[in-house]
Order: structure tokens, then sequence, then C-alpha cells
């Protein structure tokens, strides 16, 4: 989770409330720009970011899925569509459950899907298990 909030002290509550459950890893930044020299070969999930900072920033630095923080839902929407994969707003006073909910609604079509490391060594291991099989009958035969 990539926390991308100008003002230090609600971005320091955010990442607290964040790392309450120890459910996502968290970073910080405090400008778009910052972004791009802060992470490091590291791939958040997604991002939460200040509709503030979307106005004046690159938003094509943020590659990955984005939900926008803004204070009315007009501003929320257009904001949240400069992003490539913008997954909408959040009010700037959501409750800590509103925001676990938008965060895991944007992740988890992430979180299903099967890395392709994964699905390509499950197709090597069943290739294999066919061909142990395939040896084994023609051995009898």
């Amino acid at each position: 989770m990539l926390l991308v909030v100008g003002h230090p002290s609600i971005g320091a509550a955010l990442e607290a409330l964040l790392r309450i459950e120890d459910r996502y890893e968290v970073r910080r930044a405090q400008s778009l720009e910052q972004v791009a020299s802060g992470l490091d070969e590291w791939t958040p999930d997604l991002a939460l970011v200040d509709g503030v900072l979307v106005q004046k920033g690159r938003t094509e630095l943020l590659s990955m899925p984005t939900i926008v923080l803004s204070g009315n839902p007009h501003d929320g929407r257009r904001l949240s569509a400069r992003f490539a994969q913008g997954q909408g707003w959040l009010r700037k006073d959501a409750t800590a459950d509103e925001i676990r909910a938008a965060i895991d609604r944007a992740i988890a079509p992430r979180r299903r899907r099967i890395p392709p490391s994964i699905l390509i060594a499950a197709l090597v291991l069943a290739a294999i298990a066919i061909a142990i099989i395939w040896y084994v009958l023609a051995a009898r035969g």
C-alpha cells in the first residue's frame, strides 16, 4: 500500500490505521514526484492519494490501482479519472471501516489472479505427471 499524502500528520495517521491489522505493507510519500524516486523496485498493490496532490502532480507516475481522497464527489470522480487504474475515490473524512472496505474492493481482483510463475509451475508438474503415468502404462503393456 502506497500512501501519497502531503500533510505529515494526516499521512502518519493513515499509515498507523493501515498498519493496525498488519494486513498491508505500507510506504508513504508526500508528493507524486517523490514516488518516482522512492519506490526502489517495490510495486504496491494500491495507492491511496490525496486529491490535492493530484491537481498539481504527475499521475502517470502511479501505474498501480489508485484511490483518491477528496472532499467532494465531483472532484473525487474527476481526479480519480486522471489515473490509468483509478479505482474511485473516498471522502477525506471516511471511517476506518470505509477505508478498509474500499481498499479490499480495489485489490481483491489482483489477489485472485494466479501469478504467472505459479501457473507455469503447475503446468510443468501436470506435464511431468502425465508423462510418468504414460510411461508406467506403456511399461505394463
